[in-house]
């Protein structure tokens, strides 16, 4: 029965690692995006 739990637990810390993750790229491309159309931008306005 113990064992059973763990098992569950185990799967439930391996689910939220991967959504963290998965939630960790999604914010990265939302902020590395803009930014790289900006330093574009500015650099394109700045010639």
């Amino acid at each position: 029965m113990a064992n059973e739990t763990d098992g569950k637990r185990a799967q439930a810390q391996v689910d939220a690692a991967r959504a963290v993750r998965f939630m960790a790229v999604k914010a990265s491309i939302f902020i590395v995006v803009p930014l790289i159309v900006g330093v574009a931008v500015a650099w394109w306005v700045l010639q």
